[in-house]
């Protein structure tokens, strides 16, 4: 549409608003683009951080309820096959400082009998590793007791770190797992980073 001139041949009011009112639509339409864009790119590590969370609570969740299997043998007084999140850890954290332990389990690595707290290291760093070690995720897992009179926290087994995930590096947490047991409260974490 042409602009409407007056006798001397100067644009019209009208045609000079209507050229204002289309700056004004194409720079409104410049802002929302920027916006939508800037929106996508940061949107990206949104969805990786969550997957990242998510996968490590699932795989921390299923790891504290997962039953040990016949295969482990797990030799005790009581009846009925042991609970890593449960049974295993509290074995542990009761009988950490003597050698021998209510579950005496076997290896899944050497099939000898272990100490509960030697059979949780390495059945906890087997199931990791053939879960997210399979997917090349790095990750540490850390088991600590918080005993109840107020002692510093105690490391009931090794830190199992693979590829590491230092706290200066992208890294997400299933959160702590609590486990209330004789000897005090036993925390579990996950943390995984890429």
């Amino acid at each position: 549409m042409k602009p409407e001139r007056d006798t001397l041949g100067r644009l019209s009011v009208k045609g000079q608003m209507e050229a204002v009112g289309l700056v004004v639509i194409v720079i409104l339409i410049a802002l929302g683009m920027l916006f939508m864009a800037t929106f996508a790119l940061k949107s990206e590590p949104h969805k990786k951080i969550f997957t990242r969370k998510g996968l490590a609570y699932s795989t921390m969740s299923a790891l504290m309820k997962t039953t040990v299997s016949e295969e482990a043998a797990c030799y005790s007084l009581r009846q009925g096959a042991p609970k890593i999140g449960g049974d295993v850890i509290e074995d542990c954290a009761k009988y950490r400082d003597v050698d021998t332990s209510i579950y005496q389990c076997k290896s899944p690595y050497s099939g000898k009998a272990l100490h509960s707290c030697d059979f949780l290291a390495e059945m906890i760093a087997f199931s990791l590793d053939n879960t997210l070690g399979s997917w090349n995720k790095n990750y540490e897992f850390h088991s600590q007791l918080i005993p109840f009179q107020g002692e510093e926290a105690i490391e009931i087994i090794e830190p199992i770190v693979v590829g590491g995930c230092p706290r200066w590096k992208e890294r997400d947490s299933s959160g702590l797992f609590p486990i209330n047991t004789e000897a005090g409260l036993v925390e579990n974490a996950l943390y995984l980073c890429d």
